[in-house]
C-alpha cells in the first residue's frame, strides 16, 4: 500500500501564507502625531510626549473597535476615557508597553487619555495611540473657553479617592485622580479646556513645614517639566479665567526655629510675593478673571484674612479678582485632603463664582 504524501512547506512559503492570512491583514498602525489633540504642558519630540504636571490629556477621534496606548511610565496613573466615560484605568509600570482597549462598539469614538497624578520629580512618557484595523478621523476641536488652575495638592486632587486619612505613599498615588478633582470637574461642566498646574507641598513663599526653602511654587511655575529647569513654558496658551489655590502650605504649619522669617514677616512678605505673582500672570495673559481660593486653617485661621486683604488691595488698584472661601470641608482623603464629596462641593462653588464674574468667555 502506497503511503500518503505529506506536503512539506518551506519556511518561506509558510511565512508567505501567514502574511496573507486575513487575520493578520488587520494592520496595527501608529496614529500620526498631528491627529492627536494635546492639552496641558508637555514636551514633545518625534511624536512622543513627556509630562510632569497633573491632568495633562491627549485626545483622538477614530472609528473602530480597538485602541492602544503607548506608555513608558513607572510612576503615574492614567485613565483612558471613551466617549466621555472612563473605560480603562492604567497603573504605572516600568518599560515601554502598549495598553489595549478592545471590543468597543464598532463606529466612531472619541478617546481621551488623562494623566491622573502629578510627578514633579518623575517624567511620564506617552508614545501615542495605536489602532488595530481602525481609522483615524479629524482631530477633535478644542473648546474656545480656557481655565488655568494654579495650586497645590488640593488642586492636584491628592488622595481624593481614599476613605481614610492615613495612607502610605503608594496608597496616595493609587487614590489620586485629577479627573475627579474640582478643577477638571469645573472645566468639564463649563465646556472649557483646562491646565491643572498644581504641585503638592508648595507655597507662594514658604513650602509645607518650611521644606525646600530655596524654592517655592513660583520657581517651578514657568517650566514645562518641573524636572528640567531649562524647559521654559512659552505661555502661548492664554486662559480667560485663572483659579489659584495657594497659601495653605505657607501657613498650615507654624514657622520653625531657624527659618529666615518670623510668622509676622512671613505674612507681610507673602502678600508682596503673591501680588508680584498676580502681576506676572497679567503681564502674560492680559486681564483674565482671577479667582483666589482658601479655607480655614486650624487652629488660628492665618490664610483667609490675608487672602481677603490681598483681594481688597488688588480690587482697589483696579484689578479683576475675587475670593472664594471653600467653607467647611470633610478632609477625609489621604493626609487630611479633600475627599470626593469635598471636590464635588468645591466644583459647585467654583462654577457659581465663575458665573458671578460677568462676561469672561469669548463669543
Amino acid at each position: 500500500m502506497k503511503k500518503p504524501q505529506i506536503m512539506q512547506s518551506s519556511p518561506l512559503s509558510l511565512l508567505a501564507s501567514l502574511l496573507l492570512s486575513p487575520v493578520l491583514l488587520a494592520a496595527v498602525s501608529d496614529v500620526p502625531a498631528e491627529a492627536i489633540s494635546v492639552s496641558g504642558r508637555t514636551a514633545s519630540t518625534d511624536g512622543r510626549w513627556q509630562a510632569t504636571w497633573p491632568a495633562v490629556s491627549w485626545g483622538l477621534r477614530f472609528s473602530g473597535t480597538a485602541i492602544g496606548v503607548k506608555l513608558n511610565d513607572p510612576k503615574n496613573y492614567y485613565v483612558l476615557e471613551i466617549d466621555g466615560k472612563p473605560a480603562r484605568q492604567i497603573a504605572p509600570e516600568a518599560g515601554e508597553r502598549t495598553v489595549w482597549l478592545r471590543e468597543l462598539k464598532d463606529g466612531e469614538h472619541l478617546a481621551q487619555l488623562v494623566k491622573r497624578t502629578e510627578s514633579p520629580r518623575d517624567v511620564g512618557a506617552f508614545g501615542g495611540f495605536v489602532l488595530d484595523g481602525g481609522k483615524v478621523l479629524a482631530t477633535p476641536a478644542k473648546p474656545v473657553r480656557r481655565i488655568e488652575f494654579i495650586g497645590d495638592s488640593y488642586m492636584a486632587a491628592l488622595g481624593n479617592l481614599s476613605s481614610k486619612r492615613e495612607c502610605t505613599e503608594e496608597q496616595v498615588w493609587l487614590n489620586t485622580d485629577a479627573t475627579q478633582g474640582f478643577a477638571v470637574q469645573t472645566a468639564r461642566a463649563l465646556n472649557a479646556e483646562w491646565q491643572v498646574n498644581a504641585m503638592s507641598g508648595m507655597g507662594v513663599l514658604r513650602n509645607w513645614n518650611g521644606n525646600n526653602p530655596e524654592h517655592d511654587y513660583r520657581s517651578f511655575y514657568p517650566l514645562t517639566l518641573q524636572t528640567d529647569p531649562a524647559s521654559a513654558w512659552g505661555f502661548d496658551w492664554k486662559p480667560q479665567v485663572v483659579v489659584i489655590s495657594l497659601g495653605t502650605n505657607d501657613f498650615s504649619t507654624p514657622v520653625r526655629a531657624g527659618e529666615t522669617r518670623t510668622q509676622e514677616q512671613l505674612a507681610s512678605d507673602w502678600l508682596v510675593a503673591y501680588k508680584g505673582f498676580l502681576a506676572s500672570l497679567r503681564a502674560r495673559y492680559g486681564k483674565p478673571a482671577i479667582i483666589v481660593t482658601g479655607a480655614y486653617l486650624w487652629p488660628d485661621d492665618r490664610l483667609r484674612p490675608l487672602l481677603q486683604k490681598l483681594v481688597a488691595d488688588e480690587q482697589k488698584a483696579g484689578n479683576r479678582i475675587s475670593f472664594l472661601d471653600w467653607g467647611n470641608l470633610e478632609l477625609t482623603g489621604c493626609s487630611w485632603h479633600p475627599n470626593l464629596a469635598d471636590h464635588r462641593k468645591m466644583a459647585e462653588l467654583l462654577k457659581a463664582k465663575i458665573s458671578e464674574q460677568g462676561k469672561v468667555w469669548p463669543q
